[in-house]
């Protein structure tokens, strides 16, 4: 079995691709917009009357939340299909 030896504190490539990804503020902005998303668009389907049609006859939550939901998708997209490539150690 051949091992090899490295220094302390090195961490392997699989590693720093995995840590890159975890933080992309894409994920994060991605799933933020995607929670909002989902509660105004809930707010705008179950709310009263008066609320849902306050804005000249649109239902503002409604087409908000589904607004936010179509760009959180298309940042996680974006993230999963372009992930991050960390720098090669110097």
């Amino acid at each position: 079995m051949a091992t090899e030896a490295r220094e302390p504190g090195a961490i392997d490539e699989a590693t720093a691709k995995k840590a890159a990804n975890r933080f992309d503020l894409r994920r994060i902005i991605g799933g933020v917009f995607l929670i909002y998303g989902v509660i105004l668009t809930v707010v705008g389907i179950v709310g009263s009357d008066e609320v849902k049609n306050k804005a000249a006859g649109v239902n503002v939550n409604l087409w908000t939340g589904l607004a936010m939901l179509a760009f959180g998708a298309m940042m996680i997209a974006w993230a999963l299909m372009r992930p991050v490539e960390p720098d090669a150690p110097r």
